[in-house]
């Protein structure tokens, strides 16, 4: 298996300015706890094929698991990792007046697996998005601490105690943001390949417990926003993990494998819209220097 193939950054063109658009895909991984880990299936098919990544935005679980990557972790320890992961390992209950239970735990498993802690340090570029409570916005981070900006992300409400940064109150960015397209295309990236794993519980019938009742809620609520992150994707792949649980972290092969075939059935799809970006770009590239040098002309005839 490959290593991480990322795009080289472009120069900017050094008489206009303009900064040429990074070659390669820009991925919005959306939340789902355990069924996030399809996200996995998807890089280990991106990583087979020789896909490059050009950008990284994570909400939620997704934050995790793109945050691990682009940091440089190798993809075979991100999974052998989730294989093995419980609940138990990213939360500890702590019943208060805000939440069931504290995600400090996240920032051991972080120190444990990713290779940086810093958004400067990372080997591609990332945004992660957290939901500020008090004016329901978004809140995307790019820079500084990962760890702070990633349990901010996982907060799920009802669950987790938000997280306090500053001044400000933040709780999951899958909220505002159930797969983060607008803040990959933010990024930089030309093309953004969102990942939507869903936020249903896995269950039918009433519900049994206090987070089904969130989790249905949130989830009702994601729907009324397909139309807002859907219009910022290229393509969406939605891997088929309807039949996982949001705490069924000991599936996470068959969430991996569900991921991976999605990605595996949309390879031509993908590989013909860098082929179009790519020729985008070279355009663009060829045009400015076309300006370029008709500038340069019109300065030596003035002169």
């Amino acid at each position: 298996m490959t290593r991480h193939t990322h795009a080289a950054q472009k120069p900017l063109n050094e008489s206009t300015a303009v900064p040429l658009p990074r070659t390669g895909v820009g991925l919005a991984l959306g939340g789902g706890f355990a069924r996030g880990f399809a996200h996995l299936g998807v890089l280990q098919v991106f990583e087979q094929h020789e896909i490059p990544i050009s950008h990284i935005a994570g909400a939620s679980v997704g934050s995790i698991l793109g945050a691990a990557y682009a940091s440089g972790a190798p993809l075979r320890r991100i999974i052998e990792t989730c294989r093995s992961l419980r609940f138990r390992d990213i939360a500890r209950w702590r019943v208060s007046r805000l939440g069931l239970a504290s995600n400090q735990r996240l920032a051991i498993l972080i120190d444990r697996v990713f290779e940086s802690r810093q958004f400067e340090d990372l080997q591609i570029p990332l945004a992660v998005v957290a939901t500020d409570l008090t004016s329901g916005e978004p809140v995307v981070f790019t820079q500084g601490n990962l760890v702070d900006a990633i349990r901010a992300s996982c907060a799920f409400p009802g669950l987790f105690e938000p997280m306090q940064i500053g001044t400000r109150y933040l709780a999951d960015g899958g909220l505002v943001a159930p797969v983060p397209t607008c803040a990959a295309r933010s990024l930089g990236a030309a093309l953004v390949i969102g990942v939507s794993v869903g936020m249903q519980d896995g269950h039918r019938g009433a519900p049994t417990n206090i987070f089904q009742v969130v989790s249905r809620a949130v989830n009702a609520a994601q729907k009324h926003q397909l139309e807002v992150w859907e219009r910022h994707a290229d393509l969406v792949l939605r891997p088929d993990v309807q039949s996982l649980a949001w705490d069924d972290f000991d599936r996470a092969d068959e969430a991996i494998q569900a991921g991976a075939a999605a990605a595996y059935g949309a390879l031509p799809r993908i590989e013909k819209l860098l082929q179009q970006k790519k020729e985008a770009a070279l355009a663009l590239e060829a045009r400015l220097e076309a300006e370029d040098r008709s500038h340069l002309w019109l300065a030596e005839a003035r002169a």
